[in-house]
């Protein structure tokens, strides 16, 4: 054996025998034991060392060589990889939003609503910078922009959610492009998530929510509202139905009366309840629809939104259109027909 090729093997057997050829390592290994030598009669039996056997390696090629060979060893950062590590999730395991983490034990089991730990995304957050409305006699066209996150409490099912969406005539120049209105959103729901295959992908939620516009009179508006949503979510589609009862608030003695309440038909408009439909089509594009109505007055609201993730998914371009009562507090009573291009965060 060369002085080089020994300086080879001694670093192999010190490194590991996963990064060396197998050729080295067959150099490396010791010769076999000779026998036991006797020089002379009564003096000491000197023995050799006992041979260390070496099991020969089956040596992987490099990642990305596309050789099956055994002349590129594994490189270092693959050799530690774990065997055992778990595939990477598919996408409607994964929660659509930004921060959430999903349930793995089922892959069907509630994909699009989350229950994820922490801080995470909890209603749909995006910016409309293109909308058009002639329902207005301001500027018809405006920016719409929605945030949304809940967080886990106490590490159980209880969520503190909180969002918040404003209209802002961002091109009325006229008027210093004022905010028209901003909607602000507190809630504390309970989230039930059973076992998927005993209850069928049923869940629920149940909570207490705030919903206000932080304005003057006669301009303010606001109620308070205790809820229960049972929801089914399976593979690619999520059925959601709130149910809501208003909790009453003392009328007001004149109409500029700072305290009772701001809006008592409001349920006239909004209805008891609104049902949300998502379903993911063709390649991950994903059809929201949701619908209110109020089966005495008529009156009720339509909301869709069509959303196509970008090329490497961390954005969706989105297609808005609402027709009917209710898009803001401001316009509870008002009728309103708006579509919109823009980007959506989470769905």
């Amino acid at each position: 054996m060369t002085t080089a090729t020994s300086a080879l093997a001694a670093l192999c057997l010190t490194v590991g025998s996963t990064l060396c050829p197998a050729t080295a390592l067959a150099q490396a290994a010791p010769e076999p034991a000779s026998a036991p030598t006797i020089d002379a009669p009564g003096a000491a039996i000197v023995a050799s060392p006992p041979a260390v056997e070496v099991a020969p390696q089956a040596v992987t090629p490099e990642l990305g060589s596309g050789s099956t060979g055994d002349s590129a060893p594994m490189s270092a950062v693959s050799a530690a990889l774990p065997s055992d590590a778990p595939p990477p999730p598919s996408p409607m395991t994964q929660n659509l939003g930004l921060f959430g983490r999903m349930r793995s034990d089922d892959p069907d089991a509630y994909s699009i609503v989350s229950v994820a730990r922490g801080l995470s995304t909890h209603k749909p957050m995006f910016i409309l910078p293109a909308t058009y409305s002639p329902d207005y006699t301001g500027a018809q066209t405006e920016v719409i922009f929605a945030i949304s996150a809940k967080v886990q409490l106490f590490s159980t099912p209880l969520y503190f959610g909180y969002s918040q969406r404003s209209f802002w005539q961002v091109y009325d120049a006229d008027r210093s492009r004022p905010f028209r209105e901003t909607d602000y959103n507190p809630e504390l729901f309970y989230r039930w998530t059973p076992d998927p295959k005993r209850f069928n992908h049923w869940g629920a939620d149940f909570g207490a929510e705030h919903e206000s516009n932080g304005q003057d009179v006669p301009d303010s508006r606001s109620w308070n509202r205790l809820y229960v949503a049972p929801f089914r979510a399976k593979g690619k589609s999520l059925l959601y139905v709130k149910a809501w009862y208003r909790l009453p608030e003392d009328a007001k003695k004149t109409p500029d009366d700072p305290k009772g309440d701001d809006n008592p038909d409001i349920e006239d408009h909004y209805g008891y309840g609104e049902l949300h439909y998502q379903r993911q089509v063709g390649r991950r594009q994903v059809v929201h629809t949701m619908l209110r109505l109020n089966p005495d007055t008529g009156h009720g609201a339509l909301n869709i939104n069509y959303t196509i993730p970008s090329r490497d998914g961390s954005i969706f371009y989105q297609a808005y259109l609402w027709h009917g009562y209710g898009e803001s507090l401001l316009d509870y009573n008002d009728s309103v027909t708006r579509i919109g291009l823009g980007i959506a965060f989470s769905r």
